[in-house]
């Protein structure tokens, strides 16, 4: 079977058909996620808290650390481990598209990159897309970040499918009332199920349903999905953006 740190945790609910992986590892002092590959599919890797440093079977570059918010993607054929360095636990979490078992065995065929830097200016903060320099990928992978006060446009989406995990802060939730099929239909945001959601929580939205985030504090999440990233129906918005792509907020500047 696919090796897992001690503390690992399938941060996917409710979905009946995955299509994605999103795994919270923890990592003790020295702990180390021995040499894996994943010849089928990506994945990719942010670390939450702490530090890592991770080596590639391939001999082709220096160990390489990263911090919070920082990390790396392992290409299909990529041979790397990971270990927990620093003074205080690791926490990262894992996105892929390969279900399937991790062979431990391979040779390596290719690096591992670091994950992009790729800024979506929003009314209430901001996007990091890390996954705009892995082509072929078939989930994609971005850091939300919203300031204290605002909340994203209440929104649901044709296709796409996103699980959260919170990394600081605190926020409300809504989440979990089909959308309707109508597009000119008044929604009653006040009827959709809502929940507080602090650091290490998560939660999934599926296809077709309402949902919108309200930071209480200064707010970072993680967010896996699938890649339609400009597939979003906004129900209400307090700057009155309308559907799909905002080009006004794609300067692509590194942060």
């Amino acid at each position: 079977m696919e090796q897992q740190v001690r503390n690992s945790r399938d941060l996917v609910d409710g979905l009946a058909d995955r299509p994605y992986v999103f795994v919270e590892h923890r990592l003790g002092a020295g702990e180390t996620v021995d040499f894996r590959s994943h010849p089928h599919g990506h994945r990719s890797f942010v670390v939450v808290a702490g530090r890592v440093r991770v080596e590639q079977r391939s001999g082709s570059g220096s160990p390489r650390e990263y911090g919070a918010l920082r990390g790396w993607h392992a290409p299909p054929g990529a041979v790397y481990r990971f270990t927990q360095v620093g003074t205080v636990p690791a926490i990262v979490v894992e996105a892929g598209s390969d279900h399937g078992d991790a062979a431990t065995g391979a040779s390596a065929v290719t690096d591992c990159l670091d994950i992009d830097d790729y800024l979506v200016e929003k009314p209430w903060g901001h996007e990091v897309w890390y996954t705009n320099n892995l082509p072929g990928a078939t989930y994609a992978l971005k850091q939300i970040h919203m300031t204290a006060g605002h909340q994203s446009s209440l929104q649901s989406h044709q296709r796409k499918v996103e699980t959260n995990y919170v990394v600081t802060g605190e926020a409300v939730v809504l989440n979990g009332t089909p959308a309707p099929a109508d597009p000119g239909a008044v929604v009653d945001a006040a009827a959709i199920p809502r929940a507080g959601h602090g650091p290490g929580s998560s939660w999934t939205s599926d296809a077709n349903v309402l949902h919108r985030v309200i930071a209480d504090t200064d707010y970072t999440s993680v967010e896996v999905s699938t890649t339609e990233l400009d597939d979003v129906i906004r129900w209400a918005d307090d700057t009155n953006r309308g559907n799909g792509r905002i080009d006004a907020e794609h300067l692509g500047r590194a942060r």
